[in-house]
């Protein structure tokens, strides 16, 4: 259905731009390569058979004339996709991890396309007929070539939960620098008015989010499982938990905010019984439905309102990045450790 014999005219003189960027992004009458930025994106390929590549950030494509391929990123925001010819353009969702046939895809007519969803993924497609589509449509008999047999569970599902120690308190990220507090983190930068860009720390705690020259703002999160290795939450901090949930001190004083923030592991507002049952599940080895992990603060924020019936904060930073350059204090919690400050 989607085979085509290629013109004689299709060599490398034939050969269009490769492109990048976010705003508007046009392609030639040639067969030009566009990729979407972090920021809104709309790709236009023109007359020739285009590679367009969706952007992080919310992305419209349009190919053209020509037999045009519509690649997907994969934790990019929503992507339309307008002119889609029916048996002649193509649809690849190689990146999607652990997608290996259309029936996986949640696949929706519309009166002049489809909706396709897969996880948090959503993809518009407006057909040039402005006809809805159906999914052999869009992938034929199903996705074609050996590009989608192999499976590498190695970055999928998220964080190794025995590799990530870390540091209580006061941390500096910096993305051009080493830090132990980061190692293996996920570190994520949502962009105002764009898309979220996600990079993996190494077991340094270094990280590149790849952006582009100029100044971005944005909320930066990070996200950090808890190694069980490390030892750090003890039968103590349970012991301490529920001296707080019955209205006692810990050991050592009067609690601090960070304190409160550590104790409540179940993270519903609270310190009570029930955060100092699952420390001790934790401390002990057994399984419980509420993980410890690291949760990061921005350093300036105020958390005096922070009482042991109302835990209540907010994770992550506004942030500038100046040429990829990611600079800023934060402060982190293990979640379920107690210590004196």
């Amino acid at each position: 259905m989607f085979s085509r014999t290629v013109p004689e005219n299709s060599r490398i003189d034939n050969l269009g731009v490769v492109r990048d960027g976010f705003g508007t992004v046009t392609g030639t009458a040639q067969n030009d390569i566009l990729s979407g930025g972090v920021l809104e994106t709309t790709l236009l390929g023109g007359a020739g058979d285009d590679i367009l590549i969706s952007g992080t950030g919310a992305t419209t494509m349009k190919g053209g004339l020509g037999a045009d391929i519509y690649v997907m990123q994969y934790g990019s925001d929503p992507t339309t996709i307008t002119g889609f010819q029916a048996g002649f353009d193509r649809l690849d969702l190689f990146d999607y991890p652990m997608l290996r046939n259309p029936g996986q895809l949640t696949f929706t007519s519309t009166a002049q396309g489809a909706q396709i969803e897969y996880i948090n993924e959503v993809i518009v497609i407006n057909a040039a007929t402005k006809t809805p589509l159906s999914s052999t449509d869009v992938f034929g008999a199903g996705f074609g070539g050996p590009d989608h047999i192999p499976v590498d569970f190695g970055d999928f599902g998220g964080l190794d939960p025995g590799s990530s120690d870390g540091i209580q308190g006061a941390v500096s990220v910096n993305s051009e620098t080493a830090n132990a507090g980061l190692n293996d983190a996920e570190i994520l930068l949502t962009l105002d008015g764009g898309g979220t860009v996600s990079a993996r720390a190494d077991d340094e705690g270094r990280f590149d989010l790849g952006l582009p020259d100029g100044s971005f703002t944005g909320a930066l999160e990070i996200i950090k499982s808890y190694s069980t290795a490390s030892d750090e939450i003890t039968a103590l901090d349970a012991l301490q938990v529920l001296r707080i949930s019955v209205g006692l001190d810990p050991t050592w004083g009067p609690a601090s905010p960070g304190n409160l923030i550590a104790a409540d592991i179940t993270q519903d507002g609270t310190v009570n019984a029930l955060d100092a049952l699952a420390i001790l599940q934790v401390a002990v080895g057994l399984s419980t439905e509420h993980e410890p992990e690291w949760v990061f603060l921005d350093d300036d924020a105020d958390l005096t309102g922070i009482t042991r019936t109302d835990v209540s904060y907010e994770t992550g930073v506004d942030i500038v990045a100046v040429d990829n350059v990611i600079s800023t204090d934060m402060t982190s919690i293990l979640l379920g450790n107690l210590e004196p400050v």
